[in-house]
């Protein structure tokens, strides 16, 4: 059984509270995320700049606990402004890898994965760590994300 609990203080930041909700429900509905969810263990910042809100994400193993602010030192911090953190987790995933490419067809996926692009190009939005710990970073995406 998979593990998501918001740490003491945690549970007066929506960011966290929705982040957990959103893991919950992806495990429940999608349960090869599972695998994915098992496999993390290190620890996720994100700072949403324009919300002024920040949290860690501490992955153990099959275990996952949401702390309100930055925690320790992270694996890696993704900051940026809170739509682009949102889009996130609506990339489209292909199947088996789950990388996030999307269907040259779908308009919808095309246009996200350009603003998701844009953002990172022009540095709205900045992910540290990735080049370290892009693996686990794509299992957080994998977790994380509503497709796929």
């Amino acid at each position: 059984m998979s593990d998501v609990s918001l740490a003491q203080g945690a549970e007066d930041n929506g960011l966290a509270v929705m982040l957990a909700d959103l893991v919950r429900q992806n495990l429940e509905a999608k349960p090869h995320k599972k695998r994915d969810f098992a496999a993390l263990d290190g620890s996720f910042s994100i700072v949403a700049e324009d919300a002024e809100v920040a949290l860690t994400l501490r992955f153990a193993k099959g275990r996952l606990t949401i702390h309100d602010g930055i925690v320790g030192i992270p694996d890696v911090t993704i900051r940026g402004g809170s739509d682009t953190i949102l889009a996130l987790s609506n990339l489209p995933l292909t199947r088996p890898l789950g990388l996030p490419i999307p269907n040259p067809r779908d308009k919808n996926e095309l246009s996200l994965m350009r603003s998701v692009v844009s953002d990172l190009r022009a540095g709205r939005v900045h992910i540290y760590g990735m080049a370290f710990h892009f693996p686990m970073l794509m299992r957080l995406t994998r977790v994380m994300s509503v497709n796929g």
